[in-house]
């Protein structure tokens, strides 16, 4: 019996929220977090062009609204490098590059405040700490993304407050503002990013599931036929060993034991047949009392591809040729699903149907044309192709499935024959 653990006081789950947020907030975390672009380095080409041209924007407008005298052009291209750097960083590590971005706006805003610049750098290091900021709530966990931009309030505050001809109050709510957009739209982003993954994810799954459970209802259809095959050889094993003792006169009792040991043999085998095939078999469905398919049902088969509106023509080459049961069965159900698919997927379509039998194997194709007409299916999911594959594998033999230049679909199966087991019509078996 499980034991419920008491439920965690909410001071306490307030405490271990900030602890995960601080440590989110490490500009080192010991994991690493979401990679953008698929990468460390899927955004530095970018990130290289945005520092680039914030260094140079940053560098015009000092050279524009002061002299150069007043700041060098060395010590304003050392504080548009400063300005700039966190933007790379940003790239590979989103929250160290925040804390980077802060500490070099406090720095700057220290240089320059007894020079007078301090408004004109203003424009660069919000737009820089801007795109920082988007990129750690894209990146973070919501309480992360707040966090950060509580701290570029903070932050803000205290450096305009410092800086002469600058109010806290006029002149740092468009910023603050800015900055709660940028993060609620990377929040925001994150959330839709992790929905889709997740939808992604269930559909992965169910179409994983579906096509697992289509694999297994084929196999236990072939495996029902194969019960039927095998199970009509038993018995014909067993009559044969119960009535040879009485074709012979004086039969030797070594050999009536022995065609007695066989016959008990097979009835057993015929017993733990029918078990396997109770269990394989669902008990609410109704017990399949139809001919067995076969090669001779294939014009059937065919002509009733023609009423639904498929040009549908059959070829047999070697028609005289008595199959083994599981190969009989196995060529009636890979035209059947061929046909099917040329239904649903190339409506009023030529199907062309060739089967080549020789004594050591059997050659199958099915090449359907282009659709005439809209295909009333939906892209397939290839459960069919699965269930060729499976029974084209049982047999030993080699399939393939593939579209053709003409805009058509074109499946091929190759069966290895044994010549002892096939002999033609009226020669018995």
């Amino acid at each position: 019996m499980a034991v419920r653990r008491p439920a965690m006081p909410r001071w306490r789950r307030a405490v271990s929220e900030l602890a995960m947020v601080a440590a989110d907030l490490s500009p080192l975390p010991a994991a690493a977090g979401p990679r953008l672009g698929g990468g460390r380095l899927g955004w530095v080409p970018a990130g290289a062009v945005a520092a680039l041209a914030l260094g140079a924007g940053a560098l015009a407008a000092v050279a524009a609204v002061r002299p150069p005298a007043a700041l060098s052009p060395a010590a304003a291209l050392l504080l548009a490098a400063l300005l700039a750097a966190p933007l790379g960083l940003a790239l590979i590590r989103p929250v160290a590059a925040l804390w980077a971005s802060l500490i070099a706006a406090a720095l700057i805003s220290e240089v320059l405040r007894a020079g007078g610049d301090g408004p004109v750098w203003a424009a660069p290091a919000l737009l820089a700490h801007l795109f920082i900021l988007g990129l750690v709530a894209l990146t973070s966990r919501p309480p992360v993304a707040v966090v950060a931009w509580g701290l570029t309030a903070i932050t803000g505050a205290a450096l305009v407050q410092r800086m002469p001809g600058m109010n806290a109050a006029a002149d740092l709510g468009a910023p603050l503002l800015a900055a709660a957009v940028v993060t609620l739209a990377g929040m925001t982003l994150r959330g839709w990013q992790a929905d889709r993954r997740r939808l992604a994810e269930a559909a992965s799954t169910a179409h994983d599931e579906r096509t697992r459970r289509r694999v297994l209802e084929e196999r236990t259809r072939i495996a029902r036929e194969l019960h039927d095959v095998v199970a009509h050889h038993m018995s014909v094993v067993a009559i044969q060993a119960e009535a040879a003792p009485y074709r012979v006169p004086e039969p030797p009792r070594e050999l009536e034991g022995s065609l007695r040991l066989i016959r008990t043999h097979a009835v057993e085998a015929l017993t733990e047949l029918r078990r396997v095939l109770g269990v394989l078999r669902d008990g609410a469905s109704p017990v399949d009392t139809t001919p067995r398919p076969g090669l001779g049902r294939l014009p059937e088969l065919v002509a009733t591809a023609g009423q639904v509106g498929l040009d549908a023509r059959l070829t047999v080459n070697g028609s005289d040729w008595l199959l083994p049961a599981g190969v009989d069965v196995s060529v009636y159900r890979i035209v059947q699903e061929a046909v099917s698919n040329a239904m649903r997927h190339a409506p009023g379509a030529t199907v062309e149907v060739a089967v080549d039998i020789r004594p050591d194997r059997l050659e199958l194709q099915v090449a359907n044309g282009p659709a005439r007409q809209p295909p009333t299916g939906g892209p397939g999911a290839g459960h069919g192709l699965l269930g060729m594959r499976e029974r084209v594998g049982m047999l030993g033999g080699t399939l393939t499935a593939a579209p053709d230049y003409g805009g058509g679909f074109t499946v091929r199966a190759r069966l290895p024959l044994d010549p002892a087991s096939v002999v033609q019509a009226g020669q018995g078996r």
